[in-house]
């Protein structure tokens, strides 16, 4: 099964009042449709197709910094309406034969990889999956000041590919609001399910200011330590932080790799998720031996899904043998490509436990690390 995202950035945004379409406004260093691209989880997506005019594309795909969601990024031109736009994206789209596709305002950012998660979900059983939202507040029609119980569609709204396209061929030249309108128009079933009421569209300079308030930086932190004996009967295997040293390995289920697992300790903790044993217990077989950069990349994903981002990663490492100095770059180097994240931001250091006990004796090895994440992408 194959996933697209279709991504609407072809407005002129008139009601924002800016010289700049309101998708290419600035929030900080980041319009608002990369202030998006940068919190979307790719892995969810073959392929992304952004409808933008040929001038403003530069703007978006100078400033995405991750390369596996730029790779699958190509663009299509936007028409004179909303409907136009949609149409000329699952158009280019076709060649790819992918099964479903996601359509998506860029002017609203704060879409959740929560939501999209749930709409791709949906879409297994369903043709069609709309979020909607409602509010507390009292709505009356003017015309007869009766209550009127109504819903507010959002955006991303799923479709398998070839209804949605079938119907886009058939209305070509009507002109619908969104795309969940055609599906109605076909008298089809329309299944929705509850969005995000953060999941606000950019429309008036005014909602700037909710944006801002909306989506005010929240910072946690985690710690994680991690200890295991050494092999004295071994001079070979050690792994540290992803790098193989020359050097006795270490016990354990797994790899025994006490820094990633330390990291990955510090992730859980921030999440508010248990810990690693609780994710990946030493009970199960297919654990056995396994490569702790597994560990790693499921910690990566939970990041994703909670819309959370790595600020600072600060790891120590406790033995009194092997000397680690000469393979901190690649570690480094090795835990920032697991976690997509630099390695400006990581620090690995070391230190020895004075000959005193476990540790001093040299009969095992320790590591802690602690890291700060963040619901905003701000390195």
């Amino acid at each position: 099964m194959k996933n697209a995202l279709v991504i609407l950035a072809g407005g002129k945004g008139e009601r924002f009042g800016q010289k700049l379409p309101k998708q290419f406004y600035k929030i900080g260093d980041q319009s608002i449709i990369n202030r998006f691209l940068s919190n979307l989880d790719s892995s969810f997506f073959e392929i992304i197709i952004l409808s933008v005019n040929q001038k403003y594309r530069n703007l978006i795909k100078n400033n995405i910094t991750n390369s596996l969601l730029k790779d699958k990024i190509i663009f299509s031109n936007p028409g004179q309406t909303r409907q136009k736009s949609s149409y000329n994206a699952l158009t280019k789209l076709k060649v790819f034969k992918v099964t479903n596709v996601l359509i998506h305002d860029a002017a609203r950012p704060l879409c959740t990889n929560k939501l999209i998660k749930k709409i791709l979900k949906n879409l297994k059983n369903n043709n069609n999956c709309i979020p909607y939202v409602q509010y507390n507040d009292r709505q009356v029609l003017k015309k007869n000041k009766t209550d009127a119980k109504t819903i507010n569609i959002q955006t991303p709204q799923g479709f398998n590919y070839n209804l949605i396209f079938k119907a886009h061929r058939k209305f070509k030249n009507k002109n619908f609001p969104d795309d969940a309108s055609l599906i109605q128009k076909l008298n089809l079933k329309t299944y929705f399910i509850k969005g995000e009421k953060t999941n606000i569209k950019i429309t008036y300079p005014e909602d700037i200011a909710y944006l801002n308030i909306l989506n005010k930086p929240i910072f946690k932190t985690g710690i994680g330590y991690d200890i295991h004996q050494i092999d004295k009967t071994s001079n070979t295997g050690l792994k540290l932080c992803g790098i193989k040293l020359k050097f006795s390995k270490l016990k354990g289920h797994s790899d025994a790799d006490v820094g990633l697992h330390a990291v990955c300790d510090s992730i859980f903790g921030a999440l508010s998720m248990r810990d690693i044993g609780y994710h990946f217990p030493n009970t199960e077989k297919k654990w056995k031996n396994a490569d702790s950069s597994k560990f790693i990349l499921y910690c990566k994903k939970k990041l994703l899904e909670k819309g959370f981002f790595i600020i600072n990663l600060d790891i120590n490492i406790i033995a009194e043998k092997p000397k680690i100095n000469k393979y901190v770059p690649q570690m480094k180097k090795n835990i920032a490509s697991l976690l997509n994240i630099k390695s400006s931001n990581i620090s690995i250091k070391a230190t020895t436990n004075e000959k005193i006990g476990f540790i001093g004796n040299g009969e095992g090895i320790a590591a802690e690390a602690i890291v700060q994440i963040s619901n905003e992408n701000i390195n």
